[in-house]
């Protein structure tokens, strides 16, 4: 401190007070402040020494990852609407140098659009938005990302929607969402990549979502905040391609890394030119855009299912194993979830918790706590207990059921019928005003579940998952994790169901298929060698080990070959 500063302050007590409580003021603000990661990748020390980058058997580990949010200020406010600037305050806007976030969305997208802009990327002040118009929304500028593909385009009938929506929207006429303007969306995703890297050449990360998918920052945050972005990354959900090659599926969001972008694109060469012909002729952008990097760069899809998850919010399954996975995208959110979902999460107690699978049910199960029951509602509970089962007689007596076996979380009585989930799953209101769906809320106490709305379900430090490389032969699907095949499949194509529905499998999220089934050929299962005959359940420990025929009453050839996955496949009875 200069001595004339001194010789004041001590002429004037008052005036010194006042300014040594600044200066301490100020050196805390420093000292927290400075408890925060300032770049993504900066606080790493050996990045490769991240476990996401070893090859063993494991396919999970822990690791702590500092947070990036500073803590709460005050309790989250309960009487009031939190304002747009409180819910970005401490939101590290800093970490724009590093990270590009690109928000694809289309012309009759609007109102999911305008919620995307107020709530998830309200705070990323660097954000891109490629569409199929050109307009300013919110003081935001929505690229028209189709404007400078070659006139060769026109040539796909799929393509003429583009001029078609341009004159409407010049004669003044609303667009409003239809088949048309989705199958628009696929010529999207190649022309984005290239103009991502041309406007933000020097990011580190490149992160891709759609108009109707949440992100949790802080999930993404954490996850980049270990690897290293000049090694070759290409991160998402799994999904299958025509060509037996794995892609990232759009509703889950991907994530590129600098150093596969400098390979891809980094020679100026335009994919929306170099593979028109094969976007033209794929049903899916995603998919043409995983090809692309596979073709180009040799990268394959590191599979992060189910951090990212792609699911809808009412069918997110939580169960002991997912418990401590961290979460970090949802698919098809409305409007008002994504702005529920946003309030939550930027007031949420222990935001300094990495937020997991476990972390979700603060937010969906919190009006459930005290009656853990919803009348003329469907939790999507898959397994039929057995003909002539007591279960079956009235709801009291399938909630019974569940409660006194081990193994179930959750229970629906419709149409006279009982089911059990071993996992823990929103769900839907049903007409059916005699159904019932109810939770066992001591084991998901003794889980973790924390019924106190001031505390969270959440774990103190996450468990994160290994990429799954994956990849099929053109002849024969089959799952590869860390080079061993698993399950070896018989893909065809039939009408009808059989004996099982497959629960969750991408390529159901992938194509939409409503009947997917698989038959086993052999019942032997690992962890379960004694699983009786026609039983197909699978979940996790219990893996079918045998050969199994696969059929589905879906014809698009644009799904196969099909694969199943082993560690988050769930086949029961249907």
């Amino acid at each position: 401190m200069p001595p004339s500063l001194m010789t004041r302050l001590l002429r004037k007590p008052k005036f010194a007070i006042v300014t040594v409580f600044v200066l301490i003021i100020f050196s805390i603000l420093i000292n927290f402040n400075s408890g925060l990661p300032t770049t993504i990748s900066a606080w790493v020390p050996g990045l490769t020494a991240s476990p996401f980058y070893t090859n063993d058997e494991s396919r999970y580990y822990s690791r702590k990852t500092p947070p990036f949010f500073p803590p709460l200020k005050s309790p989250p406010p309960t009487t009031h609407k939190t304002k747009a600037a409180e819910l970005c305050a401490g939101f590290p806007t800093h970490l724009k140098d590093s990270i590009q976030v690109v928000l694809k969305t289309g012309a009759g997208e609007s109102a999911k659009t305008k919620a995307h802009i107020s709530t998830v990327t309200s705070c990323i002040n660097n954000l891109l938005i490629f569409s199929d118009l050109e307009e300013q929304v919110q003081g935001h500028r929505f690229i028209d990302v189709l404007a400078d593909l070659p006139a060769s385009y026109n040539d796909s009938p799929d393509f003429a929607t583009y001029s078609a929506q341009k004159q409407a929207h010049s004669e003044g006429n609303a667009i409003g969402y239809s088949s048309d303007g989705w199958k628009l969306d696929r010529f999207k995703f190649l022309p984005m990549v290239d103009k991502a890297y041309e406007m933000r050449p020097d990011a580190e990360w490149y992160v891709f979502i759609e108009a109707d998918v949440y992100y949790f920052w802080d999930t993404l945050f954490r996850l980049l905040h270990q690897l290293d972005p000049s090694k070759m990354h290409y991160m998402g959900s799994p999904a299958p391609g025509a060509d037996g090659n794995f892609f990232a599926y759009g509703g889950a969001g991907f994530v590129l890394s600098r150093g596969l972008m400098q390979q891809l694109v980094g020679d100026s060469t335009r994919l929306s030119i170099l593979y028109e012909e094969y976007v033209k002729n794929d049903c899916c952008g995603d998919a043409a855009l995983g090809y692309a990097i596979m073709n180009k760069t040799g990268e394959r899809l590191q599979a992060l299912y189910p951090t990212f998850a792609g699911d809808e919010l009412i069918g997110l399954k939580v169960d002991a194993e997912r418990w401590c996975i961290p979460l970090l995208a949802l698919h098809r959110v409305s409007p008002e979830q994504m702005t529920s979902l946003w309030e939550w999460e930027r007031t949420r107690p222990y935001d300094q918790y990495p937020l997991t699978h476990s972390t979700i049910l603060d937010f969906t199960f919190s009006s459930i706590s005290d009656s853990p029951t919803r009348a003329s509602w469907d939790n999507y509970s898959p397994d039929v207990q057995p003909d002539g089962s007591h279960a079956h007689t009235s709801a009291s007596a399938c909630a019974e059921g569940c409660l006194s076996n081990k193994r179930c979380l959750q229970y629906s009585y419709i149409a006279g019928v009982c089911k059990f989930g071993n996992f823990i799953q929103l769900g839907r209101p049903i007409s059916n005003a005699d159904s019932l769906s109810g939770w066992d809320m001591n084991k998901m106490v003794r889980m973790g579940y924390q019924k106190d709305p001031q505390k969270s379900s959440s774990c103190k430090h996450a468990t994160w998952l290994k990429p799954d490389i994956r990849w099929a032969g053109p002849d024969e699907a089959s799952t590869i994790i860390a080079g061993q095949p698993i399950v070896a499949l018989l893909a065809r194509t039939v009408q009808g169901m059989t004996q099982c529905h497959i629960v969750h499998g991408v390529y159901d999220r992938r194509c939409g298929i409503s009947s997917a089934v698989g038959r086993p050929e052999l019942v032997e299962t690992r962890g379960s060698p004694e699983r009786p005959t026609g039983a197909c359940q699978g979940q996790f420990g219990a893996r079918p080990a045998a050969r199994m025929t696969v059929e589905t009453n879906n014809t698009n050839p644009a799904c196969w070959p099909v694969e199943l996955f082993t560690w988050d496949i769930d086949l029961t009875v249907y």
